[in-house]
This record gives C-alpha cells, structure tokens and sequence, in this order.
C-alpha cells in the first residue's frame, strides 16, 4: 500500500499494562514487522522496505480471571507493580506462563517508537520502552484458588501443606538505538547485520519472601471455610520506595542505571522478491519477499544495571487466621497487610547496592517460504542468565503475510506445556494471544501474554 496509516489514539484498553522478552508470536517473525521484528532482532532492520513506521504497543501476562474481574488492578498490575507498595498486585490476576507454583510473568510498554529507512541498505530506529519482570515461587494453588472462588464456595476443599512464598520483581526503562545494514545483495543470497544499544534506567528492584504452613479447613454451622497460616516467617524489601507513576521518574535514573545492548544477523536464500526490486528503475510487479529460507540469530538483552541500596522489613507470625474479608484484604495488598497484622520480631534492614545482568537471551530463527505470502517459522529462545530466570521456548508459527494484513497460529512449547495461539494485523492493528485457552471461563494457574499495537507507517517506492 502506498497510503499513510495514521491512528490518532492511544491504547484504549492496554494504555498501561504494556509485554515476555520480546514475546510476541507472529509479529517477531513478519517481514512487516518492522519495529516489533526489530525488537527480537535488530538485524531485520538492513533493507527494510519501509521508509518510516512509527509504533506504540503493550504486552502483559494475563489470566482467565482477568477477564472476569475486570479493574484496575488487574490489567495495570505488570507496569504499575514498580510504583505500588511491596509487591502489590491484586492474586485473583496472578498466573504463570510456567506451571505452579512456579512463577514467571511479563509486562512491557513500547513507547512511540521510530524507524527510518536510507537508500536500500540502511535503516535506524529509536525506541521507549518500559519493561516490568515478576517471577519466583508464588502462592500454592489451592490459596490462589480460595482466592478467586471465594471460601465460602462448595467446590473449594479442604487443603493443607507448606507455604514457600519468594517472589523477585526487577523494572527498568530503557532508550534505544538500533542500526540495521544489508551487508550485501546478490540475487540468491542476502546478509544483514544489526546492533541496538540501549541506555537503561532502573525503576525498581523488590522482593518478597515467606515461609510456613497453610491450613483450609471447614467451619462448624457455618458454609464458610478458613485459611490459617501457621509459624509463617516473612521478609521483604526494595531498591525504592513505593512512588507515583510518571514518565520522569523512569528514565530520571536515580533508582537505577546501567546500558544494554542487542547484536543480530539475518541471512536470506533465495530472491529478493518476485519483482526486480523496489528500488529498481524497472517498477515492481509483485514486492512480497520471495527468499526460499531465511536463517538468523540474535543476542539480545546483554548488558547490566545498577540499583542503589534499600530497605527491608521482616517479622514472624505464630498463627494468623482470614476470614472472607480479611483474605481480600491480604490478597489485593499481600505486601502491605503482612508488616501489619501485629507480627512479633519485626526488624528493619538495608539492602546493600547491587549490580545485576539484564535477561540475556539467544534467539535462534528459521523461516521457510511455502507459497507466495505463506510461510512457517520456527524460532528457539534460550535464558542465559540465572539472575531472571524466564522460561526456554520453542515456538512454530505457520502465517499468511501481506501489506495489508497477516494471520499466525503460533504454537508455543514452553517446558511441558504447549499452547496454541493467535496473532493477527489488520492495516495499522496488531493483536495477539499465546494461548487461546486464556478466554475459557475455567480459571486457573494458566496465563498467556496478550498484546495489542498501533503503528503509523510508509513504502519505500
């Protein structure tokens, strides 16, 4: 299309809960993708058929519940946990992309991003981004699932065993550059390389641990169940206090700073495309790609960021009983209510200055050309580091891509779980899903990332 698209809104429904190391089946393998593809490897930016895009977009972790307890909380949780006070964020959203209770969530918000093509080889793009990890062990699930049935429901048993709660939360926001070049092409083979480098400000570093036993039992005359949680020792802390959330104080540095940096390289067999090239004196008859295979790798994420010092609380409780009200207090704000529910050897304590490695992550990429605009792709991600510690992957993508639209099924295989899941652009909107089954009305320790994007864009000619 030789038209501009041009969106004038902002997310209506993601505006902040913006999404897992650049997890986003579908658009991170497109020949469209442009910024997005840019963001899992900064190499598809050498040759680029666009003259500019400009994108803004979110990703979040999200559960089946979100959808039946739709609020503020729940779909700011991700963005806002670093501006919130001791890990605050509402259990009836909590979920993992891993099974419990282990847990692992995403949420990241691309600020208006920029992408300019030059002649045929070179392309730069500069990008915002605030990004917001949550992973650790989380609550046992039948205390998840007393959360979000209530208990006072029939179908929540009796249930007892230990309570290892420690969960990790990092957030940090991040100004990039990225450079792509077409190295060179010939008319089977094609290489290109690129580099992002990325100044990184720290929002927050935090953590929450406890340790005990749980008890659900009934209650005689009475349909209600209580929860007691027995000899539970707690502590917790954080690089910053909890704030207000502004722009500001993001990229301020003043909670944090270090630089970050991404290398990639794309190789292509096959033509260009079916035509003789968009910058071609003879005009193009048909500008889709027409490569046989395309094979690339990335490494992205490398680098590091420093926080400064902090504070921590800690205390133990000999027994310490919910009812239904106390219980929706303690899970909307488990990081305020434990300090203060007359806990007895309450200490306070620093948390010394701490350097700590971004998630580095290898992206490995083959994508096969069936038919015209009809591709499968395949792509590895592997964590490199033991610090933030997000699940390996494997995801295979059969797509249909054009100009105007494209439409995935991406399969995700992620430890021992596969999902099956959606991505979909239509002119200036992408949408998408992990796992379809996030919109079932059975709800439970089962998330997806979710993600929706706007984007602003012109052709080469």
């Amino acid at each position: 299309m030789k038209f501009i698209r041009l969106i004038a809104t902002v997310l209506p429904l993601f505006a902040s809960t913006f999404v897992f190391a650049q997890y986003q089946p579908g658009l991170m393998s497109s020949n469209y993708g442009g910024i997005y593809r840019m963001l899992q490897n900064p190499s598809s930016l050498g040759g680029s058929r666009y003259r500019y895009q400009v994108v803004i977009a979110g990703n979040n972790t999200v559960n089946p519940y979100v959808f039946r307890y739709i609020n503020t909380d729940d779909f700011l949780g991700m963005v806002r946990l670093p501006y919130s006070s001791n890990l605050r964020r509402d259990l009836r959203s909590f979920g993992s992309l891993t099974n419990a209770p282990n847990h692992n969530a995403y949420g990241e918000f691309i600020g208006p991003s920029l992408l300019v093509g030059f002649g045929k080889s070179h392309t730069i793009a500069v990008h915002t981004r605030l990004r917001s990890y949550l992973y650790g062990g989380s609550l046992p699930e039948p205390l998840t699932t007393a959360f979000r049935i209530a208990l006072g429901a029939r179908r929540l048993q009796p249930a007892s065993g230990p309570l290892n709660l420690d969960m990790r939360q990092e957030s940090y926001g991040e100004l990039g550059f990225s450079y792509g070049l077409q190295v060179f092409d010939f008319d089977l083979h094609r290489l290109k390389a690129g580099a992002t480098v990325r100044r990184i400000a720290g929002a927050r570093r935090q953590f929450m641990v406890a340790q005990g036993n749980y008890v659900i039992r009934t209650t005689p005359n009475s349909t209600e169940k209580t929860l007691e949680l027995q000899n539970v020792s707690f502590e917790q802390g954080s690089t910053a206090p909890g704030q207000n959330f502004t722009l500001s104080d993001v990229f301020s540095g003043e909670a944090g700073s270090g630089w970050g940096y991404d290398l990639g390289v794309t190789y292509e067999l096959g033509r260009r495309t079916s035509g003789r090239g968009y910058n071609s004196d003879t005009p193009t008859a048909d500008p889709r790609p027409a490569y046989l295979l395309r094979l690339s790798a990335s490494l992205m994420n490398g680098g590091r960021i420093a926080y400064p010092a902090g504070q921590s609380v800690s205390g133990r409780y000999a027994s310490l009983s919910f009812d239904q009200e106390r219980f929706e207090t303690f899970g909307d704000a488990p990081g305020q209510f434990l300090p203060n529910q007359g806990a007895t050897q309450v200490r306070t304590g620093t948390i010394e200055a701490t350097t700590v490695a971004l998630p580095r992550a290898l992206h490995l990429e083959a994508d096969l050309r069936l038919a015209r605009s009809l591709y499968v792709n395949a792509i590895s991600m592997r964590n490199l580091t033991s610090q933030v510690q997000l699940p390996d992957m494997l995801i295979l993508t059969p797509r249909f891509e054009d100009e105007d639209m494209e439409f995935a099924l991406p399969v995700t295989i992620l430890n021992d779980k596969t999902a099956v899941g959606l991505s979909l652009r239509v002119g200036p909107v992408a949408f998408g899903v992990s796992d379809l089954r996030i919109f079932s009305k059975n709800g439970d320790n089962r998330s997806a990332q979710l993600w929706l994007g706007l984007s602003v864009w012109g052709w080469k000619k």
